[in-house]
C-alpha cells in the first residue's frame, strides 16, 4: 500500500513537470471552499466556487448557461482596476477559453493581462479532476464550464485578497446572449447583461497557511457526496447577490437607431420632400432635423468608443469612414446654406449646388455600408440582417416613388438649384 502510495507520488511529480495540472487530482482532495449561485429573471444560471491559497493562487470552478456569451469573477467590490477572470467559448464551440484581464479604465471592457512578465499572473486549465469531467467545455443549450488554477491572480487588482476577512467582496458579471467562439485570451466582449456583487468567507475557503497548494471545488456542494453534478451547486460561505442589475447595451442601441433614423429615413425623405413639394424649405427643415440625429449619434459613437478595446483607438473601419462621414456632413449643409445665399443674391445657379446635389447621394450610401461595418464592430452580426431587409425596402420604396414623380409630371422648368429658401 505504501509502495503504491510512493509511486502514485512520483508519477504526479512527473506528470506535473510536463504539465502542472495533471498534479493537482493528488494534491489535498479536501481543500476548503466558499460557493457562490445565482439566477437571473431571464433564467441564465452563474456559479462560482474558489479555494484559495495564502501564495496568491486561486483554484477556481465557474460555469453559466450557454446562452451568455461570457461569464466572470472579479476580486473587489468595483470595477475598476479590478482583478478578472473571464470565460467563454472557444472556437470549436464546445471548449471553453479562460482570459486573466484586468478594468484599467474605469467602467469598460476589462483587458488581458498577456503573458510577458513570468511573474504576472496566469490562467491554467485543469481536466483531469475526476469529478469534473467536463472541465472546461461547453454543451449547446446546457451550462460552459471553466475550470482550473488563477496562478498569481489575488494580488495584480487594485484591491488584495484579506485571507481573515469574513466578508471578502467580489462582482461577477455575465454577457448577452451573442455568439462568441474564440482561441484568444483577448477575444472582444459585449457589455454586460446582469452584474452584481457578493462576499466569501475567507476564513474557511483558504488553505492552511502551511501549504502552497489547493484544489479545485468540485461542481457541487461537499454533501453530495462526490456525485457527479453541475445543478447541485448552492450558495455557501457566501452571501446572496448585492446589488445585482440586469443592464443591457441601451447607449448603442440609440447610437445605432438615431444614425440609422437620421440616413436611412430622414435625409432620403428630405431629398423626396425637395421633389414632391417643389419646395427647398422643407427639404432644408428635413435635412438640419437630419444633422440633429447626426450629431446625437456622433457624440453617442464617440462616448462609446471609450468603453471597448477594440474601439479604445478610434482606428477601426467604421470609426474612420464614420469620422469622414460626420465631418461631411456638416460641410454638405454647409454647401446647401450657402448655395441658397448666393442664389438670394445672384438668382444665378452656382457650382456649388451641383456638387451639392452629388454629395447628398453618394453621403448616404456610404453611411448605409458604414450602418454594416457598425453591427459588426459592436459584435451584433446578426442585426446586419434586419438592418440590410430595412435598407432593401427603403431603397425600394424610394427608387418608386421617383420613378413615379418622374413619368407622372409633366416636364417643367422646376430646378431645385434654382430655388431660395423661402416658402
Amino acid at each position: 500500500m505504501i509502495f503504491q502510495r510512493a509511486v502514485s507520488v512520483l508519477l504526479a511529480a512527473i506528470l506535473s513537470y510536463s504539465d502542472p495540472s495533471f498534479a493537482l487530482d493528488l494534491v489535498d482532495p479536501n481543500a476548503p471552499a466558499a460557493y457562490f449561485a445565482t439566477t437571473t429573471s431571464t433564467n441564465a444560471t452563474y456559479v462560482v466556487a474558489m479555494n484559495f491559497v495564502r501564495n496568491g493562487d486561486i483554484y477556481i470552478h465557474m460555469h453559466s448557461s450557454t446562452s451568455c456569451s461570457w461569464f466572470g469573477v472579479g476580486i473587489g467590490d468595483q470595477m475598476d482596476g479590478a482583478a478578472m477572470m473571464v470565460a467563454y467559448k472557444a472556437a470549436n464551440g464546445t471548449g471553453v477559453v479562460t482570459s486573466v484581464r484586468r478594468a484599467s479604465e474605469g467602467q469598460s471592457e476589462p483587458v488581458w493581462m498577456g503573458d510577458k512578465d513570468p511573474e504576472g499572473p496566469r490562467y491554467e486549465p485543469i481536466f483531469t479532476d475526476q469529478y469534473a469531467p467536463a472541465a472546461n467545455t461547453a454543451k449547446k443549450g446546457g451550462i460552459q464550464i471553466s475550470h482550473g488554477l488563477c496562478r498569481n491572480c489575488s494580488s495584480f487588482g487594485s484591491m488584495k485578497l484579506d485571507y481573515t476577512s469574513k466578508q471578502q467582496p467580489f462582482i461577477f458579471a455575465i454577457g448577452p446572449d451573442s455568439k462568441l467562439e474564440s482561441d484568444e485570451l483577448n477575444a472582444p466582449l459585449r457589455r454586460h447583461e446582469f452584474y452584481g456583487h457578493f462576499t466569501m468567507d475567507m476564513t474557511v475557503s483558504t488553505s492552511n497557511s502551511s501549504t502552497i497548494y489547493g484544489r479545485v471545488p468540485a461542481p457541487n456542494l461537499p454533501e453530495a457526496d462526490g456525485a457527479v453534478a453541475d445543478s447541485l451547486f448552492a450558495t455557501q460561505d457566501a452571501s446572496e447577490v448585492i446589488d445585482g442589475h440586469e443592464d443591457g447595451e441601451s447607449a448603442l442601441r440609440a447610437h445605432a437607431v438615431f444614425l440609422c433614423l437620421a440616413f436611412v429615413f430622414i435625409f432620403p425623405l428630405g431629398a423626396l420632400l425637395l421633389r414632391i413639394l417643389q419646395s427647398v424649405l422643407w427639404h432644408g427643415v428635413a435635412q438640419v432635423v437630419g444633422v440633429l440625429f447626426v450629431l446625437v449619434g456622433f457624440g453617442l459613437g464617440v462616448q462609446l468608443s471609450h468603453h471597448y478595446n477594440r474601439s479604445r483607438n478610434f482606428d477601426s473601419a467604421h470609426q474612420v469612414l464614420g469620422l469622414i462621414i460626420f465631418a461631411t456632413v456638416l460641410i454638405q449643409l454647409g454647401l446647401g446654406v450657402v448655395h441658397h445665399f448666393i442664389y438670394r443674391r445672384t438668382k444665378q445657379p452656382t457650382i456649388i449646388s451641383k456638387i451639392h446635389l452629388f454629395l447628398g447621394p453618394s453621403l448616404i450610401l456610404l453611411a448605409i455600408i458604414n450602418g454594416g461595418l457598425g453591427f459588426n464592430l459592436a459584435q451584433n452580426h446578426r442585426d446586419n440582417v434586419p438592418y440590410g431587409i430595412v435598407v432593401a425596402v427603403v431603397a425600394v420604396m424610394f427608387i418608386a416613388i421617383r420613378l413615379w414623380l418622374l413619368f407622372k409630371r409633366r416636364p417643367s422648368s422646376y430646378r431645385p438649384d434654382h430655388e431660395s429658401l423661402e416658402a
